[in-house]
């Protein structure tokens, strides 16, 4: 059985992309350190935040990491989890918002008329979307229940959720709908945009992050090729 390309332990290979690139990772690791400071989000949330974005970049090193990190910063089990449980939200808030332009184009071709005309991406889905609640009947029920449960006050709170953990997922899951929910949501519970700074900041530490950790297997695949290379 050949041997999985992810290992348990990484810090050989992350150590030697540091060495090759002192300059830069050292610039990247200020960013990243500056970003996770205490500031008007705790750094248990940013943590958590990162948590929930690291499901989204689906990187495991990160996954794994940030969730220590939470831990350590006093997070309990159950905040982990409806972190992880709003990250699943954000990531079917995709396929849910963008469904809007399968329909937008079905009704057009249906009607033989031209596609390629005007914005490809609609500001306004609703008809779209209340047509896709129709049609789903139970299931959207069911996903409804689960949407205001998501994102009800629980152990972590409604503005945490949505305003901040939500947004930072919903800018990987790269979704402007999403995005615009969140901050309507958001505003309502009291949300700033120096907090949305900070979330924004979080969720741009994630997306390099999962490079930055994956960056490892080039390392060791480098590794393995120059030792070919010297035979």
């Amino acid at each position: 059985m050949s041997e999985s390309i992810y290992k348990d332990n990484i810090s050989e290979y992350m150590i030697k992309l540091k060495n090759l690139v002192p300059e830069l990772n050292d610039t990247w690791m200020g960013y990243q350190n500056e970003v996770f400071k205490e500031g008007l989000i705790s750094l248990r949330d940013k943590q958590l935040i990162a948590m929930a974005c690291a499901h989204i970049t689906g990187c495991p090193y990160c996954i794994r990491s940030r969730t220590k990190l939470a831990k350590a910063e006093g997070a309990t089990d159950e905040q982990i989890a409806e972190g992880i449980f709003i990250a699943m939200r954000l990531a079917m808030g995709q396929p849910y918002a963008f469904g809007s332009i399968a329909f937008e184009n079905y009704d057009l071709m249906k009607d033989k008329k031209d596609v390629t005309e005007g914005y490809f991406i609609s500001k306004n889905i609703t008809p779209q979307i209340q047509e896709f609640h129709k049609l789903s009947g139970e299931t959207h029920e069911k996903f409804s229940a689960f949407h205001e449960m998501v994102y009800a006050d629980g152990h972590l709170s409604k503005k945490l959720k949505k305003g901040l953990m939500g947004l930072a997922c919903a800018l990987l899951a790269k979704c402007p709908w999403c995005i615009r929910s969140c901050i309507r949501d958001g505003l309502k519970e009291g949300v700033t945009k120096e907090e949305i700074t900070e979330a924004i900041n979080v969720a741009m530490v994630m997306s390099a992050g999962a490079c930055w950790a994956h960056a490892g297997i080039s390392m060791e695949t480098a590794d393995k090729f120059g030792a070919k290379d010297k035979k």
